[in-house]
């Protein structure tokens, strides 16, 4: 009994800590892409932002899958 509760609190814990990466992950996206509407055309930019929006992607992903 105590471990099921110990792994419901580790897997909201979890749950929480990936929000907040997706969170933050779509926060520098959003400046990226402010960036790049604004004609900042750097290439690193223009890669930072092709790997934030990867992550994000792989993240729902992940989330969207059902948990054993």
């Amino acid at each position: 009994m105590r471990t099921t509760t110990t792994l419901n609190c580790d897997h909201s814990a979890y749950q929480r800590h990936l929000r907040e990466m997706v969170k933050r992950l779509v926060i520098e996206l959003g400046y990226l892409e402010h960036c790049l509407e604004k004609g900042l055309q750097d290439t690193h930019v223009q890669a930072a932002a092709t790997g934030i929006d990867t992550a994000i992607d792989c993240l729902n992903e992940h989330l969207s899958t059902p948990s054993i």
